[in-house]
């Protein structure tokens, strides 16, 4: 460790491990320097084996979730190459992509066969819409793997929703499980990532695979193997399908983490409430925070719209005491403060772009178009995020220097060797206030279309052959959700839709994305921390059936939860309440307010002097 960070029990426990060649792991509860101690437990590695792992042309693996992870911890190793830090997908197509043979026969002998049994079983023989959707998967995959065995064009990897086995294109999860199969089943490729990688770090190994957890126990399974690290949280697994509890393999050791030197002591003992595997305690200075949690019950209203959902004026109900809690609490003027919500589409309604928000979470949409609207990468909302607005906004506010910054940064005919290189600096200035003041005034009435297509005539942001091909082509005719065709190409009735709005909520939307509104989902903040932070728990609004905060909270009140709902739920909550650093407000809605505040001081979650009822 570096002089400045003193190493905890945990980081002493890792140490050992790596010397003795133990497999080991940690499981580090929100707010414990979970990237740190990875960071310097790999960084130990640097010190005490990293020229002899140069030598043999060996490297340190560290496996993580996001790019943006990846380059964070790239960075605090100073990009040392000694490393492979990659997300997930990335390493394993990297290690497997070149086996060709192998992935191939992975396919036709277990991964195609796969799914045509889950086909098998969802087909009853019946008229349902599940029924024929069965029946028409397991002909297109028998038609598939004919054509799989038939030609043998190079299998690669793409961004695509359903796998083609016929043009040999895999997709994300397809890519998951021919990798862990090939890695289990296939002595000599684990045999060849033994030897390379001496050393396989994991980051947020909850959020990894469970065939990814297996495949990579099977690669440091006996002495004299790699050893495998992972890192991560059981309590802060919020995805579908992921590892959740995770461990090493046999003989391997589990670290717990328990300091969190990120909140206050009362949001501390919350968080314990919530757990029995892990008691955290106070990691640092935050020992002498004593910080608060309130949490406000108010009276839901009887949903009288259609599917037990709110009405308009029912939604206008919850957002006046949404903001009578605030300031009871005293926090209408307190900054900063982070809101924290169910679900996005309860954000998208109070700041305005709920169009957006239902076409990309839609019919039209796929795991992979609402992921990347989620993030803002989808290649329709790109341009706008990317500099479209900022050409917009600086012509708004009159920011010659923003205007020029950004068109140099994304404009083809004013970079350097652009169609503007000639011209002075002056008339660069008056040619860019020409363009953004167009953009401002299409901006106010034009459809996103039309803005894309000025766009691209005067060459002021460089557009995608693949948005290009949109642009240009007709409207598709009528959609129709049983047609496998239309299934598989919904994203050009998703770009249709998208072309024909207006740019009145992209701009709301982009500012939500550049964290310029007080705004974030619970999923979204994972990972964050805010000194402030205020949760709005209405399970109505949020319009799910996954989670149920009501009845994981007060199951005496709104009955019992389902399995599933209770461990999805509590973690949620987990997540989202481990946001706060100093102080946490929680405004929750039930159908029985007085009943619900009793219930949870009565269960311990809550002190009576932290609940009031709204």
């Amino acid at each position: 460790m570096t002089a400045e960070l003193k190493p905890t029990e945990a980081d002493k426990k890792i140490a050992e491990c790596i010397a003795k060649d133990v497999s080991f792991s940690v499981i580090a509860g929100a707010g414990s320097g979970k990237t740190t101690s990875l960071v310097e437990a790999l960084k130990g590695i640097q010190r005490s084996r990293g020229n002899e792992l140069r030598k043999n042309g060996q490297r340190v693996v560290c496996i993580t979730y996001t790019n943006r992870a990846v380059g964070v911890i790239s960075s605090r190793l100073g990009f040392d190459d000694l490393f492979y830090v990659s997300t997930l997908h990335g390493f394993l197509w990297a290690e497997i992509a070149r086996f060709q043979d192998a992935i191939r026969e992975t396919l036709r002998d277990a991964i195609v066969p796969q799914h045509m049994e889950k086909a098998r079983e969802k087909d009853n023989g019946g008229t349902s819409q599940a029924a024929q959707k069965a029946r028409k998967d397991l002909e297109r995959l028998t038609a598939q793997l004919a054509a799989l065995n038939a030609h043998k064009p190079p299998i690669c990897y793409e961004e695509t929703v359903i796998s083609d086995y016929s043009k040999c294109v895999l997709n994300h999860d397809d890519v998951i499980d021919v990798a862990a199969y090939l890695i289990t089943n296939k002595p000599l490729l684990r045999k060849g990532l033994g030897f390379k990688y001496p050393y396989i770090f994991v980051d947020e190994a909850q959020d990894t695979f469970p065939q990814v957890v297996e495949a990579l126990n099977a690669v440091c399974a006996d002495e004299g193997l790699p050893i495998v690290g992972y890192f991560g949280d059981p309590m802060q697994q919020i995805y579908d399908k992921r590892a959740g509890g995770f461990a090493g393999p046999k003989g391997s050791e589990k670290i717990p983490k328990e300091e969190n030197f990120r909140s206050s002591t009362s949001v501390i003992d919350l968080l314990n409430n919530f757990r029995t595997d892990l008691k955290q305690v106070p990691g640092g200075k935050n020992s002498d925070v004593k910080g608060s949690v309130l949490i406000t019950i108010a009276q839901a209203p009887d949903p009288a719209g259609p599917r037990k959902t709110y009405t308009s004026e029912q939604l206008d109900e919850v957002t006046a005491k949404f903001e009578e809690a605030v300031e009871q609490w005293g926090w209408t003027d307190i900054t900063p403060v982070k809101n924290l919500f169910l679900a996005r589409q309860m954000i998208a309604r109070r700041l305005g772009f709920v169009t957006l928000h239902k076409l990309f979470t839609g019919d039209y949409s796929s795991s992979r178009s609402q992921s990347d609207y989620e993030d803002g990468t989808h290649y329709l909302l790109k341009p706008f995020v990317d500099g479209i607005f900022s050409l917009v906004d600086a012509s708004r506010n009159n920011y010659p220097k923003k205007l020029i910054e950004t068109l140099r940064r994304i404009s083809p005919a004013f970079d350097d060797t652009g169609a503007n290189k000639s011209k002075t600096l002056k008339q660069m200035l008056e040619e860019a206030s020409k363009h953004a003041a167009a953009l401002a005034e299409k901006w106010e009435g034009n459809t996103v279309k039309e803005i894309l297509e000025y766009c691209s005539a005067n060459a002021l942001y460089p557009i995608s052959d693949r948005l290009a091909g949109q642009l240009a082509r007709a409207p598709r005719q009528a959609y129709d959700s049983g047609n496998e065709d239309h299934q598989r190409e919904k994203g050009d009735w998703l770009a249709d839709e998208f072309f024909k709005l207006k740019a009145d909520e992209l701009e709301k939307y982009i500012e939500f994305l550049d964290e310029n509104s007080p705004f974030s989902t619970q999923h979204g903040s994972k990972g964050e921390e805010y000194e402030n932070v205020l949760v709005m728990i209405d399970d109505i609004e949020a319009a799910w059936n996954t989670y149920s905060f009501s009845k994981v909270l007060t199951p005496g009140v709104a009955g019992n939860p389902t399995d599933r709902q209770q461990e999805l739920t509590q973690k949620l909550a987990y997540v989202c309440f481990s946001r706060a650093e100093v102080n946490l407000r929680i405004l929750m809605f039930s159908k029985a307010a007085e009943a619900a505040k009793k219930e949870l001081v009565e269960r311990g979650l809550f002190q009576d002097s932290q609940v009031s009822i709204l």
